[in-house]
């Protein structure tokens, strides 16, 4: 009887504490943020899409491609650090175009599944494919 009772106590708790939230956000610069090229300089090669997934237990990534950073915008202005999924997601986004140089993320949707320990994040980006134009 003691353990029927804990173990449905604690399959009421697993139930509890897992859900589904969606979250979408469009990507802005820095007010201070500064980009030394004219339009001349560049050169659009189209829009890119990418997509990952991961997992984390605890806060702490596991599972997913590792050592993968795409070249954005925000990485010729300063060096802030992403976490593995946005990465992933921008490395796909700019494979997509291999004659591009960087790209500028415009906007991010994810959708979080939350477990009882851990979560699984899916991770969608839209974003501008440019290239250097070399004179």
């Amino acid at each position: 009887m003691k353990k029927t009772l804990i173990l449905s106590a604690f399959s009421i708790l697993l139930f509890a504490s897992s859900c589904t939230m969606r979250n979408k956000t469009i990507s802005g610069a820095q007010l201070d943020a500064r980009v030394n090229f004219v339009s001349s300089d560049l050169e659009y090669v189209g829009e890119v899409t990418g997509t990952a997934t991961q997992y984390y237990i605890l806060g702490i990534p596991y599972g997913g491609r590792r050592y993968h950073t795409a070249s954005t915008a925000g990485s010729l202005l300063n060096t802030q650090a992403f976490d593995r999924a946005y990465n992933n997601a921008l490395y796909d986004a700019l494979n997509q175009k291999p004659d591009a140089d960087f790209v500028l993320p415009l906007s991010t949707e994810s959708t979080t599944n939350q477990a009882f320990l851990g979560r699984k994040v899916t991770l969608n980006i839209r974003a501008k494919a440019f290239k250097i134009k070399t004179k």
